[in-house]
């Protein structure tokens, strides 16, 4: 009797989702089902629901409102520049706790080299966090994720 495990069904469900987000199941704009009707659906746990749903948002399908929830998104909320895909990027990287207060964000040359970009666009990104209120700037050190960042 072969016994089946739970590794990789959030691929699964990532695969799932996306197919309704591409066949129009679930149209730009509109908001997605929660995670606890997630997990009922596809009976899993909650982590599960919360890994294919950051899945989903890293490839720019999705996105999150504070407030509000998990959004398909739409050509108004879709990232149009360079820099604003980084800065989405570090922002969901923030929300999602791989960033945590106090955190130091890479440098502008580690993200001009990660994203094949100028550092004036890093720096742009940076700027834009920075003016969101997610991140402070401490002169000749670098950049934090502020401290009171509400989660």
């Amino acid at each position: 009797m072969t016994r089946r495990t739970a590794w990789g069904t959030y691929t699964r469900i990532t695969d799932a989702l996306r197919q309704r987000i591409t066949d129009g199941t679930y149209a730009p704009g509109t908001r997605l089902p929660s995670e606890a009707a997630l997990c009922a659906e596809f009976r899993v746990a909650r982590n599960t629901v919360r890994r294919a749903l950051s899945a989903l948002q890293d490839e720019g399908l999705i996105t999150v409102r504070t407030g509000v929830g998990r959004l398909v998104r739409d050509e108004a909320t879709k990232p149009r520049t360079r820099s604003e895909n980084i800065a989405a990027n570090l922002r969901h990287q923030i929300e999602d706790g791989r960033l945590q207060p106090g955190d130091a964000l890479p440098s502008e040359t580690q993200l001009s080299r990660r994203y094949g970009v100028s550092r004036s666009t890093a720096r742009t990104a940076l700027i834009t966090l920075e003016t969101a209120g997610l991140v402070t700037c401490v002169h000749g050190k670098g950049r934090y994720v502020r401290q009171d960042v509400p989660r």
